[in-house]
């Protein structure tokens, strides 16, 4: 549960501002679950978009709005996955 909300904070804000935005509004905590959450849900390539961002934020380089979408093209991706997870794995995730 952890996982995935971290992923959807990180994911909200990449809708709302871009992936920039993300990376200056979420504190250093709230990033590093993000990228964890990216990654348990085998979303690598978010995870390292995520992580060129914060390294190359004084650089404002545009692109990473783009190779996120390339990636998390609609929701959908990300509840395929969840889904994918949750059949796999459903001790991992609270009772509803």
């Amino acid at each position: 549960d952890r996982a995935l909300t971290a992923l959807l904070l990180a994911h909200g804000m990449v809708m709302n501002g871009g992936v920039m935005h993300a990376v200056e509004v979420l504190s250093h905590e709230e990033f590093a679950g993000a990228v964890s959450g990216y990654r348990y849900f085998s979303l690598e390539e978010a995870a390292t978009v995520l992580e060129r961002a914060a390294v190359n934020i004084e650089l404002g380089e545009d692109g990473f709005d783009r190779q996120y979408a390339e990636t998390i093209w609609e929701d959908s991706v990300i509840v395929k996955r969840f889904e994918q997870k949750l059949a796999a794995s459903p001790m991992a995730f609270s009772p509803l």
